[in-house]
């Protein structure tokens, strides 16, 4: 089965990252437009500001990481808004509930 990313689904994973960012403190969360109908996360938090790009799959599908295209805009709109750049990578079974732990990568 080839391994895809399904943008319809987006908005379960943005629900999830939301709430643990919530959870571990961070505040001022507001959903940005990183590309064309993806959105992420601007948060602050008490060590860093971040930036969130958010990529959600669905069981039996397993997360990829970002193009080195994706990477780069998103870790230069970091350093423009002196932010730090992270993915979160969301795996949720059909009820949409997480089917793992959300996998973080820093970029910057």
């Amino acid at each position: 089965m080839e391994n895809y990313y399904l943008p319809e689904i987006s908005p379960v994973g943005r629900k999830h990252v939301e709430t643990w960012l919530c959870e571990n403190g961070y505040f001022d969360i507001r959903q940005e437009l990183l590309q064309a109908n993806d959105y992420g996360f601007i948060a602050k938090g008490k060590i860093e500001g971040i930036i969130v790009q958010i990529r959600t799959f669905l069981l039996p599908q397993r997360p990829f990481k970002l193009s080195d295209f994706e990477i780069n805009a998103l870790a230069s709109k970091a350093v423009k808004q002196g932010l730090v750049a992270y993915v979160a990578y969301v795996t949720v079974d059909g009820q949409n509930d997480l089917a793992a732990d959300i996998m973080w990568e820093r970029l910057s």
